[in-house]
């Protein structure tokens, strides 16, 4: 089968450009050929709060993408249906993310069914944490061009039945690079806390700051922040310097090159995902791939990720209270060493489910609600 992927991918940085050389590398392992369409661009200056989309990491997840399309140009969009229709393939599998992108992928789309190609469309999320009143408009009008979607969690797929109707989803957990996965730290018996990632202000850095206070009052430990702020990184300092929690917090806002994140996730004891909203979290996963529990809001999909009180647990969303007294009962029980050692023994690799939906979606003749 022949599989052209839609989407950024190296030298773009990110979790989705990571993701579209994992879907690569998979498929071209389960003997497909695959040709991956990337962008020279994502986001007009205006709209990017990051330093840069390019990735400088030495270990280069790099998929040998053309890299054509810039979403506010249709003369690319042109230029990449061009390219698209020169491969000639079965299927093409378009990333979805952000209702943004909905005029050129919608158009993309069509154009593509036009000539006969079944279109999937992959979803990290359906709906966009920062929502604006045209997002469902979007996204209706970029969903009539998909044959099928597949999201990464069940809360998505709710989301997505509510919104589009006579279309087959699919449900596959996210993959994780091999490069992210492994570890030494099998005992997790320490008490240092990591939140990662970029920060914006629906992942509740926040919610996890007001609950250390109450944390501190009852046991010692210690909080790492490491991630590029899209949001006040001055207001957050100013937020830990008012909590008192200076010398209990280290703070590294960058962005993560890939070859430093086995180190990062080796180091810590737990993970906090504090998300007042989430569909799914990569970082959850590479969290799981390296041994690392979760506590974790109950925000979207994510609690999905989690065995709760055997790989993790959970607080509701936006909850400080709930969140410190989780903390202080992860620690205080001892469950680091408990939770590791049951995410060792179940420990698999679920990157090739993704690449079985690709091929189920592919080849399916009809078309159903649910899947």
């Amino acid at each position: 089968m022949k599989v052209a992927i839609v989407g950024p991918a190296y030298p773009l940085r990110g979790g989705i450009a990571h993701h579209v050389y994992c879907l690569e590398k998979e498929l071209t392992g389960r003997g497909h050929t695959v040709d991956v369409i990337s962008y020279k661009r994502l986001y007009p200056r205006l709209f990017f709060p990051g330093t840069t989309e390019k990735d400088d990491s030495t270990s280069k997840l790099d998929p040998h993408a053309l890299p054509i399309l810039t979403p506010l140009n249709p003369i690319t969009w042109a230029r990449a249906l061009k390219a698209i229709k020169a491969f000639s393939p079965d299927v093409v599998v378009f990333q979805w993310w952000q209702p943004f992108f909905a005029p050129m992928i919608g158009m993309l789309g069509r154009a593509l069914r036009r000539n006969g190609i079944r279109c999937i469309f992959e979803c990290h999320n359906v709906m966009p944490h920062e929502s604006s009143p045209f997002d469902r408009l979007l996204l209706r009008f970029a969903s009539k061009a998909a044959d099928s979607f597949i999201t990464h969690s069940e809360a998505d797929r709710n989301i997505l039945l509510a919104l589009v109707s006579g279309k087959r989803i699919g449900v596959a957990p996210l993959p994780t690079p091999e490069i992210f996965r492994g570890g030494t730290n099998t005992t997790r018996a320490g008490r240092t806390i990591l939140f990662f990632g970029k920060v914006r202000p629906y992942k509740g850095l926040d919610v996890l700051l007001a609950a250390m206070p109450e944390v501190l009052s009852k046991l010692d430990c210690r909080l790492t922040i490491i991630g590029e702020f899209y949001d006040s990184v001055d207001n957050c300092r100013n937020l830990i310097r008012q909590l008192g929690l200076d010398e209990h917090v280290s703070l590294e806002d960058r962005y993560v090159n890939n070859e430093e994140i086995v180190e990062i996730f080796d180091r810590v004891d737990v993970l906090v995902l504090p998300y007042r909203e989430a569909s799914q979290s990569a970082v959850a996963h590479i969290a799981l791939s390296n041994a690392l529990p979760i506590i974790s809001s109950s925000a979207g999909g994510l609690s999905e990720n989690i065995v709760e009180n055997v790989t993790g647990l959970i607080f509701p969303a936006g909850d400080s209270t709930a969140l410190a007294d989780q903390i202080v009962s992860y620690f205080s029980n001892s469950l680091g060493p408990v939770f590791a050692g049951n995410l060792l023994s179940a420990r698999i690799n679920k990157n090739s489910e993704l690449g079985q939906l690709v091929e189920d979606l592919a080849q399916s003749k009809h078309k159903a609600t649910s899947f």
